[in-house]
């Protein structure tokens, strides 16, 4: 087998998906073999983390999932509370809704009996935020985080607003009073100000966001340092910032307003600054999607393989540049894409699929499903064989991008291919990347309409007399005959292979184009069919996937 070669000198693409760093790409030198990599693996990079300080009578769901809504992945979200550990670093900090921050925080008594106190989550919120402070990490506020924010910088709070500031604006809409979460409560207008920091841009775009509400505290005076960024109709500050580095806080709930794109970019804004200042520490995390040559052959390898290797929007994203510019690479012959641990691909992420189900957010739906497309698409288009190495389970999207490989092979030891992902319901939308049509085209009308009718994976054996696989090994990892063949492939001359493949591919990226436009309009329909917005319990902890 020839060994690989460390990945080099770069000619990355210029865009990369939603603050991901493109895998380093190789620029292929020669097709010989490089020797021996070097003894051992290098330990991998630590995984950013994004802190969410709250505490467990919080609905913690909305606000990790608007956290997955905007790009970050589960792996980097940890939610802690009070009793639990601090945890050892942190590359940014969410501090979340919650109780009445006590008067003497702020150098006052408690004047109001409708205080709802609890010191266990100040000294938690004050603590992450001190160490947040000390680090340099980004710091996003919402409701109590704003007034968190405040204290913790030498401002005061209204005790109680009813009480003590009565002009005529409501901001209490509260869950068990029969308000929904996203209610619009009232407009919050832009100071639109230009004051150094992450939100210049976004808040000087516009002259008023209706906001939905949930408080009866709220800033009295502003600590020094922080600016207005936003007011409700009665003056009260409804965002604030700080100049320079990511330091802002809102007081209504952008976490329950995701699917609006004023209130996702907030979160985008966010887990960019967080990605930023982790990779600026050396804290970048593993790559969801990694290069390694050997010889002359890329391989590309998904990378996330504690959650199946499965995909988000952002990941097949990058997998789809990353495909397109080796492709490009007058040297590169063929390409190999295989799964990192023991699965190949168990499809899009369930986690992240369930956030965007719990918050409504179509547009972000649509946006997975557009990126699974462009993915099978470019599969299809690039003018280079690409075969698929399958060492473990697939499923869902998963399966839809090794059918749209040229060549797939497979180890003896995955018991099965799955039409939808682990775990997935029946009736939820899902995001396969045009697996209908590929999985049609390659088994069959009849075979593809029982398998998706059913929800039942195909057995090794059914797979291989539907030509689903092309080759499986017995005794060795589909890899090193996945590498085998593209060498092979690699002897015949580069502009022979890509007139091959224009012949081979056909019309089929027509056809394919109109086939994921009608999946992405009916699973759009069954998106907005979910309905009401529901409690969705594997938001509460990183699901885990049984990929053994």
């Amino acid at each position: 087998m020839i060994a690989p070669t460390p990945v080099t000198a770069a000619h990355a693409p210029a865009r990369a998906p939603s603050g991901f760093m493109l895998p380093t790409i190789p620029r292929i030198q020669s097709a010989r073999p490089r020797g021996p990599p070097p003894p051992g693996r290098p330990a991998l990079p630590p995984a950013m983390k994004i802190v969410i300080s709250t505490d467990e009578q919080q609905p913690n769901a909305s606000y990790r999932g608007a956290l997955l809504s905007a790009g970050a992945l589960p792996e980097e979200v940890l939610v802690v509370s009070p009793g639990v550990p601090l945890p050892a670093d942190l590359d940014g900090l969410l501090l979340a809704g919650g109780p009445d921050v006590h008067p003497g925080r702020y150098g006052e008594v408690p004047c109001t009996p409708t205080l709802e106190v609890r010191d266990a989550r100040d000294d938690l919120d004050l603590a992450l935020l001190k160490r947040a402070e000390r680090a340099g990490a980004p710091v996003f506020g919402i409701c109590r985080g704003l007034q968190v924010v405040n204290v913790a910088l030498g401002g005061t709070l209204w005790q109680d607003l009813p009480a003590q500031r009565e002009r005529g604006v409501a901001h209490a809409f509260h869950r068990e009073d029969g308000f929904a979460p996203d209610h619009p409560a009232h407009p919050v207008r832009s100071e639109r100000q230009a004051y150094g920091g992450p939100f210049d841009d976004l808040f000087a775009a516009v002259t008023e966001v209706t906001v939905n509400s949930r408080h009866h505290q709220a800033v009295k005076e502003l600590a020094p340092g922080l600016l207005p960024l936003a007011t409700s109709p009665d003056e009260l500050v409804e965002a604030a910032g700080r100049p320079g580095r990511f330091f802002a806080a809102v007081q209504w709930h952008p976490e329950d307003l995701v699917a609006e794109p004023f209130h996702k970019a907030l979160f985008r804004g966010f887990v960019g600054a967080c990605r930023a200042f982790a990779k600026e520490r050396g804290r970048p995390g593993p790559p969801p999607v990694e290069v390694r040559l050997f010889g002359s052959v890329p391989v590309v390898r998904l990378n996330r393989p504690a959650s199946g290797n499965a995909f988000t929007a952002e990941m097949a994203g990058m997998l789809a540049e990353t495909v397109q510019t080796l492709c490009e690479d007058p040297t590169v012959p063929a390409l190999v894409l295989t799964g990192n641990g023991p699965a190949f691909c168990t499809g899009f992420d369930g986690d992240v699929l369930a956030a965007l189900l719990h918050a409504g957010d179509e547009p972000g739906f649509a946006e997975a499903l557009h990126a699974q497309a462009r993915l099978s698409r470019m599969l299809l288009e690039v003018p280079r064989p690409v075969v698929a190495a399958i060492d473990g389970p697939v499923a869902g999207a998963g399966l839809a991008v090794a059918l749209a490989c040229d060549v797939r092979v497979a180890s003896a030891s995955v018991a099965s291919l799955g039409p939808t992902a682990p775990g997935a319901a029946a009736a939820d939308p899902r995001v396969d990347g045009g697996l209908a049509f590929l999985l049609s085209e390659a088994a069959g009308s009849g075979a593809a309409a029982d398998a998706l009718y059913s929800t039942e994976p195909f057995p090794l054996n059914r797979a291989r007399e539907l030509r689903l696989l092309d080759h499986v090994v017995e005794d060795e990892p589909a890899l090193r005959l996945a590498l085998s063949r593209a060498a092979l492939y690699a002897e015949t001359p580069v502009s022979v292979l890509a007139a091959c493949k224009r012949l081979l591919v056909g019309d089929r990226l027509r056809r394919l184009d109109e086939a994921v436009e009608r999946e992405a309009r009916l699973m759009c329909d069954l998106f907005r069919r979910k309905g009401e917005r529901r409690t969705l319990a594997p938001l509460s902890s990183t699901r885990t996937l049984e990929v053994s």
